[in-house]
């Protein structure tokens, strides 16, 4: 398999920046189901974690990064784009 060939285009990381913050949110969202749970304690603590160290700086940064280079590269649908780079940004 050739991996040199493969095209990510800038809509396709817009749409995985989006998908990474809301898989977070909602593993997060998730995890409070355990929160009272003596047993089962560690997935609240896990999912937390999981949002505020890792999932929370990458979409942030991935969405600065998107959108200057919306701002950069992009001639058409400048806004539209931009929207949906900094959408984890106005949402948070």
């Amino acid at each position: 398999m050739n991996l040199t060939n493969i095209k990510i285009t800038q809509k396709q990381l817009i749409i995985a920046n989006i998908l990474q913050f809301v898989i977070s949110f909602a593993f997060m969202r998730f995890s409070d189901i355990f929160r009272l749970d003596k047993d089962l304690h560690w997935m609240y603590k896990f999912g937390h974690c999981w949002y505020l160290m890792a999932s929370l700086p990458w979409f942030f940064w991935g969405s600065l990064f998107l959108g200057g280079y919306t701002l950069w590269k992009n001639k058409t649908n400048k806004i539209l784009y931009l929207f949906f780079s900094l959408f984890p940004l106005l949402f948070f």
